[in-house]
């Protein structure tokens, strides 16, 4: 796990601070200019304004199918959906009850039923283990784990899994700790000249440059400065849209032939869902790495134990066998098998754990430093628990795997703010559950805040309550009702490790700093987060705490 332990190995992966070339990177990129082009924007608008014509037609003239004969209340989603569509979606569960249907280019279900998710994410997973396909790019990403379906997902589920086993994730602990301290220390000197944190900016370099070194072996120095090239194309990988271009692509979500068709084809880069400049970047950055590795494992050099390391060996060692059948006494027949990887899908693997482990972990730090600040009483019963548990300055494995509280804290803090609140399945067959039929092409959608959130499953469910996932208390939990990494065989396969990093983190963290929250602070004491879902789960205005220094000395 080594960055520089072999050179061999790392030579292509070398400093990726930004200088200057940011905007090179735009220059040598041909298609990124396709996005200014006039003739686009023209074609653009004129399939956009074809698209309504036809949208207005199918929902006026042409009708469509009801859910009211597969005994599901049938209803209609309000405007709010253009604007954020988790909030449409608790409208509609608020108003008119567990499960509904909607009709908006096609047959979804709206489900927060946790009898019927169990059947849909679990028992009947055979039926329902593909994904609405949503993702629409040029880019190696339409190829991650989170985004494909049938044998290919389980396939290459089976290839990532090893990576993420007890064995791995204790191999990758002091990495972690490095920055870890590093991130300490940016926030330590913050207490001591008296400066707000700007919580998510800090957090996102955190876990950029823990998944850069553990996964990928790169070195990266951002933290407490300007973003380096890494992590500042992993914050633009997905594009935010506005509120205009948002609803362009809900249209477009309707019509997935016409979506591939201009982004695949004519390569329209604006209405791809990744951005080009950091596919670009990426591509070029793993491919030079991916190459170098592959060298070193052909011709068995010593070579590193991090997270491409597992998918570049499983590549390599699924492209060709020998089998030592002879066709003749003395004649060996090499046989070709089955890629277990491709290159394309390698690459789309590591740019999805680059994304999934930078934006969902910082999220969720965010949201629990802030929980800390709020509840003073919680944020102290984590320091003691810490300073009691943790015996050195670097915590072992199995300390961290001993901070039950702080799990509880990270638990509590993911029901209430999941950072991906709404997932979704589609029916590959027609099943019948009670009243209720689910025909064979419909989609679900499931709300997990909405589960998570549901006072039925949690008492009093807007209440910060780490103890609720107590020992004497986490049994009375339904596993259904606690989904912030999904449910059944498509549940997060990083989870692990997020929890592991988290912890990390915190311990270093918490031990040298108080986080508070005051009239400077954003929000103050007074107000909560306000939150929007753009795919994922986002503060409407940057979180800024209050820091001061513990003066502790570390065991």
């Amino acid at each position: 796990m080594v960055p520089d332990s072999n050179p061999a190995c790392h030579r292509p992966a070398k400093d990726v601070s930004r200088k200057g070339s940011l905007r090179q990177t735009a220059e040598v990129n041909p298609a990124l200019s396709m996005e200014l082009s006039t003739n686009v924007t023209f074609l653009l608008f004129a399939v956009l304004f074809l698209l309504v014509i036809f949208l207005v037609y199918t929902q006026l003239v042409s009708g469509q199918e009801n859910w009211t004969k597969y005994g599901v209340k049938q209803v209609t989603m309000s405007k709010q959906a253009l604007i954020d569509f988790s909030k449409a979606v608790k409208e509609i569960i608020t108003n008119h009850g567990d499960t509904v249907g909607v009709t908006r280019g096609g047959m979804f279900l709206i489900t927060r039923d946790t009898e019927l998710l169990k059947n849909i994410m679990g028992k009947d997973f055979n039926s329902f283990a593909d994904r609405i396909e949503f993702m629409t790019t040029v880019s190696p990403m339409e190829h991650g784990l989170f985004f494909i379906n049938g044998q290919d997902w389980k396939r290459i589920r089976q290839v990532m899994s090893p990576s993420f086993s007890t064995g791995k994730l204790k191999s990758v602990v002091w990495n972690i700790e490095d920055t870890a301290k590093k991130l300490a220390s940016v926030i330590e000197e913050c207490a001591r000249k008296g400066q707000l944190v700007p919580i998510k900016h800090f957090t996102s370099q955190y876990t950029s440059e823990v998944i850069a070194r553990s996964a990928f072996g790169l070195k990266t120095d951002c933290l407490g400065k300007e973003d380096d090239e890494f992590t500042h194309f992993t914050k633009v990988m997905f594009k935010v849209r506005s509120k205009a271009m948002n609803v362009v692509m809900l249209i477009m979500f309707r019509f997935k032939w016409l979506h591939r068709l201009l982004v695949k084809t004519f390569k329209i880069g604006i209405l791809d869902q990744v951005s080009l400049e950091a596919d670009h970047y990426f591509n070029k950055l793993l491919m030079q790495v991916v190459q170098e590795r592959q060298k070193c494992e052909l011709h068995g050099k010593d070579k590193p134990t991090d997270f491409l390391q597992y998918l570049v060996s499983a590549k390599v060692a699924g492209e060709t066998q020998v089998e030592e059948r002879p066709a003749t006494p003395v004649v060996f027949k090499r046989l070709k098998l089955q890629r277990t990887l491709s290159e394309r899908e390698l690459i789309g693997q590591s740019m999805l754990i680059i994304f999934a482990g930078f934006e969902t972990t910082a999220t969720t730090l965010q949201f629990c430093l802030y929980l800390l600040a709020k509840h003073q009483d919680i944020q102290e019963k984590v320091y003691h628990e810490i300073q009691r548990v943790v015996t050195s300055d670097s915590p072992t494995y199995e300390e961290l795997m001993e901070l039950k509280y702080l799990e509880q804290v990270l638990s509590e803090t993911l029901r209430l703010y999941p950072p991906i609140p709404l997932v979704n399945r589609m029916a590959r067959e027609t099943k019948h559950y009670g009243n209720i039929v689910i025909p064979k092409g419909a989609g679900i959608l499931i709300p997990l805040d909405l589960v998570m959130k549901d006072p039925r499953n949690f008492e009093d469910p807007e209440r910060f309550d780490p103890d609720r996932f107590s020992d004497e208390n986490v049994h009375q939990i339904d596993p259904i009702q606690f989904t912030p990494f999904g449910y059944g065989p498509r549940k997060c396969i990083g989870m692990r490790l997020a929890y592991l990093e988290l912890k990390v983190g915190l311990v270093h963290v918490l031990r040298r700093v108080k986080f508070e929250l005051n009239a400077r602070t954003e929000p103050t004491p007074d107000r909560d987060v306000s939150t929007s879902f753009q795919g994922i789960l986002v503060v409407d205005k940057p979180i800024q705490l209050s820091v001061v220094c513990r003066h502790v000395q570390m065991k």
